[in-house]
């Protein structure tokens, strides 16, 4: 029979710490607050950025306060994390599989690869079928549009997925594993990831089924990979295509919510089923989408089971 104090500590105590800190950081107890401060610092004390936003709601802010804004939420919530990693847990960036070397930008290039595939799976899907109709969306726009679109792409593409995957396959997954091992920890994050994004804009059921699905495909390929760079690119290159590429919402986040006309390859326009379009959503609330996910998920598993990764990889 195992001791009490050590159930506690083994089991029960590191998933407490993970579901404290998803309180903290992204239910805005102390990540969401600490950014906000920091944007009214900026706003309103030093006057930096001259956006006003003084009595109206987030959906009514500018782009580029909407920008901003969400890149100084996921830098407070970086520092955040990197500070509980190491102190609250008392872990190197190694224990997360996330320490770049020269073999780590391989990982990271083909999960870079891996989403773009994705999209260009789903998007050539949708339009098969009819449920989108993609346009030319390029088009002549000024400067301040331009800066826009690289401040977005660095917020949705670069500095978003560093920090969820740092957060759900670093911190969640690598604790619930250690605790209660794999399986449970690949279910426990998935669900905390597809939850999560059920407070985005326009959200959709289907849509956080698909990016829980989203999410075990991400865990796989660090259990098969070792690396967290790879689930990185992978997270990086699918919202990128999907947004630049398809210009398709990005988790509820259109191309006119954030002022962006001009700045996508193709603008995505939704007809028929929401179910097969993804309606407002985007892509990521498609069906099709679901039926490529459970495809690489199978692929992956396969991969795992037949194709160990050689220990001199694991570096």
């Amino acid at each position: 029979m195992v001791p009490l104090k050590s159930f506690l500590s083994e089991r029960i105590w590191p998933v407490a710490r993970v579901s404290i800190l998803q309180i903290v950081l992204m239910a805005g107890i102390l990540g969401n607050i600490a950014g906000w401060l920091v944007f009214v610092l900026l706003v309103d004390v030093l006057h930096w950025l001259d956006i006003d936003f003084h009595g109206q709601t987030l959906n009514s802010i500018s782009p580029d306060g909407k920008i901003i804004g969400i890149i100084i939420l996921f830098s407070v919530n970086l520092l955040l994390l990197l500070s509980a990693w190491r102190w609250l847990e008392r872990k190197r960036l190694q224990d997360m599989w996330w320490v770049f070397s020269q073999k780590q930008w391989r990982y990271l290039a083909g999960g870079l690869a891996a989403g773009l595939v994705e999209v260009l799976l789903v998007f050539g899907g949708m339009v098969i079928i009819g449920v989108i109709k993609p346009s030319w969306g390029l088009a002549s726009v000024p400067v301040k549009t331009v800066l826009l679109a690289l401040g977005w792409l660095f917020a949705s593409s670069i500095l978003g997925p560093i920090v969820e995957e740092a957060l759900n396959r670093g911190y969640w997954f690598q604790n619930v594993r250690r605790s209660w091992g794999v399986l449970p920890a690949v279910v426990v994050t998935s669900l905390l990831f597809g939850g999560m994004h059920l407070l985005n804009p326009n959200a959709e059921p289907l849509g956080a089924i698909n990016i829980m699905l989203s999410a075990v495909t991400y865990a796989l390929s660090l259990l098969w990979l070792r690396s967290l760079w790879l689930p990185i690119g992978w997270h990086a290159g699918w919202n990128f295509a999907q947004f630049f590429i398809a210009g398709s919402p990005n988790s509820g986040i259109s191309v006119s919510s954030m002022g962006l006309e001009g700045t996508t390859l193709f603008v995505s326009k939704p007809l028929g089923s929401h179910w097969l379009s993804g309606g407002e959503f985007g892509m990521e609330a498609s069906l099709i989408r679901t039926v490529v996910l459970i495809a690489v998920i199978v692929v992956l598993l396969w991969l795992k089971k037949n194709k160990p990764l050689p220990e001199s990889e694991a570096g």
